[in-house]
């Protein structure tokens, strides 16, 4: 048994590069991690399954000890007392380190090219789903489990909706799944984001108001008008600090990039009510927005911005739009990592997130539109939005969308968080329920029990475990 579970290094076994090309021998070395420290073999020991996706990247942490992870840290947490198994399994492509063919251990293509579909060809949710079941073939051979041994299938986020679609499309294999945070209805323009953040500054629980939501629309309304006009372009170059000087605010580019999903960090899925670092939660900001001493709607955004370290032109970390947080990949650079993300929101999912003029968005409306957001299907991969709008719907009739049909699927959602409009809110059926976690951003639940500090939080790992502990009872 393993003694040092913080410790817990990087395995590896041979996985099939395409599983859906019989002609096509190619393996390649998948990571894992394990942990069976309280894992007797015992009749009724249940396996957990950690599912991997986007990042971070696994280490091995993930499967308890050092602090834990942000992944699965509710069921690594419980394993002394089921005396469990836990494995995680890094996701294809997602672990790759980059660096030279050599050091390229875990990854499904032996170096990048210039082809950069050619590197992603393999990089797909049912490549991925079909990992975990070739996974469980081998973890059940390795490890002497039994062929009956119940496997609980956790995720949050994109693993989320993989930890989902196993148990749905593997239901002899997978015995339950814990689905966290899972948009699983995949669609183009995901309007739900922006709106739901806003409405995230409102929710009382967490220090917002329909004041603060008010002001911050109010604020990025004002500098959408600003923009307009050069004096308003030297007002705001000032007040806000930028480096471009106010020239560089008359090109719409840099207007969509400067307000157009906020000229400040704006955290809902990823607020957390503990932080006491300035304007990094909901309630801080808002303390300042709703504080008309300090200024206009205007200034306070200032403010708000300044308490966050100012910004000065593109800042990724201003967004919360996968475009915005893309790495933009560097052909010169031969370490440099293709955009493995970008590649599966233009192949399955999209999610693009939009800031339109009859939206609710708090940001400055009409500067960040679909055909912004998904531009770069077509410079970077070539892929049309009419393919990216088949794409979608191909996924969805595969998937079920946010209504499929199956057991034993545990869905929770965070009312801050704004993935949660894509997902399962409420009860499918009576085996397949939904847990609706009040100020709760994403997957909070799933982070170590030292971070999660909400009563809300703590009551629903404590219902995750009693419906899980329920599906172990059962037959």
């Amino acid at each position: 048994a393993t003694t040092a579970a913080a410790l817990a290094p990087a395995r590896y076994f041979d996985q099939r590069l395409d599983h859906f090309d019989g002609s096509n021998p190619t393996n390649w070395s998948q990571a894992y991690y394990v942990n069976d420290t309280f894992w007797t073999g015992a009749e009724g020991s249940p396996v957990f399954l950690c599912v991997g996706g986007e990042g971070p990247a696994f280490d091995g942490t993930v499967v308890g000890g050092g602090g834990g992870s942000v992944h699965c840290n509710n069921a690594a947490e419980w394993l002394e007392e089921k005396g469990a198994i836990m494995f995680a399994v890094q996701h294809r492509y997602y672990g790759c380190n980059g660096g030279p063919a050599a050091d390229m251990k875990d990854c499904p293509v032996a170096r990048w090219t210039s082809d950069v579909n050619a590197d992603l060809h393999f990089l797909s949710s049912h490549q991925a789903l079909a990992d975990l079941a070739n996974f469980h073939a081998y973890a059940t051979a390795k490890y002497d489990l039994a062929p009956d041994a119940k496997w609980i299938s956790w995720g949050g986020s994109y693993p989320g909706m993989l930890a989902a679609w196993v148990r749905l499309k593997f239901p002899n294999l997978i015995h339950a799944a814990v689905s966290s945070s899972a948009p699983v209805r995949a669609k183009v323009e995901m309007t739900e984001y922006n709106n739901i953040a806003a409405a995230a500054y409102s929710v009382a629980s967490v220090g917002g108001s329909a004041a603060c939501t008010a002001a911050i629309t109010a604020g990025h309304a004002k500098i959408g008008a600003m923009m307009n006009t050069s004096s308003g372009r030297d007002a705001l170059a000032s007040q806000f600090h930028l480096a471009e000087g106010s020239a560089w605010l008359a090109e719409r580019a840099n207007q969509r990039a400067f307000a157009g999903e906020g000229v400040a960090y704006f955290p809902s899925q990823g607020n957390d009510p503990s932080s006491t670092q300035p304007m990094s939660n909901i309630a801080l900001i808002c303390a300042t927005m709703i504080n008309a001493t300090l200024g206009d709607e205007v200034a306070r955004l200032a403010l708000v911005s300044k308490g966050q370290g100012g910004q000065t032109g593109l800042k990724a970390t201003r967004s919360t739009s996968p475009r915005a947080r893309r790495a933009r990949r560097n052909f010169n650079n031969a370490n440099s990592m293709p955009d493995f993300w970008g590649w599966q929101t233009c192949t399955e999912f999209a999610f693009y997130q939009t800031c339109d003029v009859d939206s609710t968005c708090m940001y400055t409306r009409g500067l960040d539109l679909l055909e912004d957001e998904m531009a770069f299907c077509q410079t970077d991969f070539k892929i049309p939005m009419a393919l990216v709008e088949q794409n979608v719907a191909q996924t969805n009739v595969r998937t079920g969308s946010d209504h499929p049909a199956g057991s034993r699927v545990l869905w929770v959602n965070g009312e801050v968080d704004p993935w949660h409009g894509l997902s399962v809110l409420k009860p499918l059926s009576p085996s397949m329920p939904a847990i609706w976690v009040k100020g709760a951003s994403h997957h909070a639940w799933t982070h170590p029990s030292p971070d999660c500090t909400q009563d809300t939080v703590i009551k629903a790992r404590a219902d995750i475990r009693a419906q899980v502990e329920q599906w172990l009872e059962s037959a």
